[in-house]
């Protein structure tokens, strides 16, 4: 298996729950920077992602920002198209698009009604705003009247817009608009199953499949002893597999088990190892070429460490003994 295309990414979301202040991004995200990471990622949950991003833009030099994910639908388009269209600018055209659907949560009031009809329609908008002299549309939930972006984006024709996408719908959606697709996490055969899905959709359209990034977000916790590695994101994730195997999920029965997980005290360990990158720098290497066999070719890692100095030595260890493993 080659591996020279593979880049790595880091969301830095789980490093907010260190109790660190926002100003503290920056230097994380400079580290990410200078250790030779490709892009560094912020999620639409306790921070604003693009106002933290163009904080980050005016902190780095080289590196890409992405949101992983972006909840469309909390936002107008116009608002959205403006706010993104700064940002790509300001950082000189290293701005990604990471879009999802939601969570199925309330924020601001939007409505939790029809997400996925939602997220398609602000795309088809922002394509629009981002490369017409004026638009006016009629949406089914936005309306537009020859509104004018005076500043367009530096990335031509746009940035590009990478879609969180699972369910048959959304996938249709990345198919034809994506440049980059998070797939399912977890377990290598799904990713697999999901990506060559996604790229028979992606042909029925008429696109080619290799147009689309086919990118990965794992939760993973990185140490020279295993078990350290375990604790670190034990407490992160149980809940997460609990979510993930409530119907009509069967990922209980996937992966062997004979009963439901019901509460987080009802997930093995060994599910969490098996689940997610987390180990020695050996084992991350392991399961994430089993995830690169799969199809795999951008991880965004999402690292857990229970302090500052536990994170930075996380990503020293992923780009001394990891990446270069992939190059």
């Amino acid at each position: 298996m080659e591996f020279s295309s593979v880049r790595f990414g880091v969301d830095i979301g789980p490093f907010f729950k260190i109790g660190k202040d926002i100003s503290s991004a920056a230097k994380v995200a400079e580290k990410i920077e200078r250790l030779g990471f490709d892009s560094v990622w912020i999620p639409d949950h306790a921070v604003d992602p693009l106002a933290t991003l163009s904080f980050l833009a005016a902190n780095t030099r080289k590196i890409r920002l992405g949101t992983c994910v972006l909840i469309p639908d909390h936002r107008h388009p116009v608002l959205l198209a403006r706010e993104i269209s700064a940002l790509d600018n300001l950082s000189g055209g290293r701005f990604i698009l990471g879009l999802g659907a939601g969570e199925g949560t309330q924020a601001f009031g939007t409505p939790l009604d029809r997400p996925v009809a939602r997220m398609l329609e602000t795309i088809k908008m922002l394509k629009e705003l981002w490369t017409r002299p004026a638009v006016t549309c009629d949406g089914n939930f936005w309306k537009i009247r020859d509104f004018s972006l005076e500043l367009k984006p530096f990335q031509k024709p746009h940035p590009p817009i990478w879609i969180g996408a699972s369910g048959l719908r959304m996938l249709k959606i990345a198919a034809r608009y994506a440049d980059g697709c998070f797939g399912p996490q977890l377990i290598p055969k799904r990713y697999e199953e999901w990506l060559n899905k996604l790229r028979n959709i992606a042909r029925e359209v008429g696109r080619k499949p290799d147009e689309i990034t086919p990118v990965h977000l794992p939760f993973t916790s990185i140490s020279h002893d295993h078990d350290t590695a375990i604790e670190w994101l034990k407490p992160y994730v149980r809940w997460f597999l609990v979510w993930a195997s409530q119907p009509p999920s069967q990922l209980p029965q996937i992966l062997g088990y004979k009963e439901k997980w019901e509460k987080e005290e009802d997930v093995p360990q060994e599910a969490i190892e098996r689940c997610f990158i987390v180990g020695t720098p050996e084992v991350c290497v392991k399961k994430m070429k089993e995830f690169v066999d799969s199809g795999v070719r951008y991880f965004v890692l999402a690292i857990h460490a229970p302090d500052e100095k536990s994170y930075f030595q996380s990503l020293e260890l992923y780009t001394e003994e990891v990446v270069p493993c992939f190059q």
